[in-house]
């Protein structure tokens, strides 16, 4: 068996699982009051998710995970759409271990969902890379049962690219009929003043609630705005409206390293996290 050791264990989050767990455990204590306890989702289709440190993006993170954890219905298999901060990849590509290790535990690939995605794999789409990996200790220290992974990472963020892969997702699980759901893993505004990065975020922001991808993709590039996991926030859009035209979004917390009191920088890196949901 293939097994990916993590690349960022120690540095992103913590090395040891109790670590972890404790971490986690303060974070969402800390944000509880912030939790907005009125949604009531039928489905969780899936959700937008930061991808920094935990020490930096954690307190919006733990907020889709708390409504993830909420679900009655267990889930089969997460897909985790990745933007790729190395190069190592030329438009998407599989990871091509069997399983991931975290300090947690182990948690496997599903392959044979994989098998029935016309998407190659590569071994150097999650070699270094970081934004998948971190997602894995919040779903195992979430949810209390088993689950599988198929990690997707995403070069070229193009609507095309979005439109296929959401396309190739929603095909195969009509197939193997999977009970999933979509995480886009991606922070917002990078390195800019936090009224700078505030605004232009809510330009991102409103095309995602009002459910308009071209949108979204003409105002990302229209305003040089430095979202680095749009293709896949796009790519869920798409899956989202394959599921249900009606699909709801909820921006459930927004923050920046600044304002997570790490950092007191005039330049600060943004963080959102949202629900789809019917």
């Amino acid at each position: 068996m293939d097994v990916r050791t993590p690349a960022v264990a120690g540095t992103f989050y913590p090395d040891d699982a109790t670590a972890i767990n404790e971490m986690l455990d303060q974070i969402l204590e800390s944000e509880k009051r912030k939790i907005r306890k009125k949604i009531s989702p039928k489905q969780i289709i899936g959700g937008i998710v930061p991808h920094a440190g935990y020490m930096y993006s954690a307190p919006e993170a733990v907020h889709f995970f708390y409504y993830l954890s909420m679900i009655r219905e267990a889930y089969d298999t997460f897909i985790i759409i990745n933007p790729c901060h190395t190069g190592a990849v030329d438009t998407v590509a599989f990871d091509t271990h069997d399983t991931w290790h975290t300090p947690i535990g182990d948690v496997p690939l599903d392959t044979d969902l994989m098998n029935f995605m016309n998407i190659p794999k590569s071994n150097e789409a999650q070699r270094g890379e970081h934004s998948a990996e971190v997602i894995i200790p919040y779903l195992q220290h979430f949810l209390n049962y088993d689950f599988s992974i198929v990690p997707i990472t995403m070069r070229k963020q193009s609507y095309k690219t979005a439109k296929s892969l959401a396309e190739i997702i929603y095909k195969a699980n009509q197939v193997v009929k999977r009970k999933i759901a979509i995480i886009a893993s991606s922070d917002f505004s990078h390195y800019v003043r936090p009224e700078v990065g505030f605004y232009n975020d809510n330009l991102v922001i409103n095309r995602i609630v009002n459910n308009s991808i071209r949108g979204l993709y003409e105002t990302i590039h229209e305003n040089n705005i430095s979202v680095c996991g749009y293709g896949p926030i796009m790519t869920l859009m798409f899956y989202s409206r394959m599921i249900a035209p009606d699909y709801k979004v909820e921006i459930l917390a927004r923050g920046n390293s600044s304002k997570n009191h790490i950092l007191k920088d005039e330049l600060v890196v943004d963080y959102v996290s949202a629900l789809f949901y019917i």
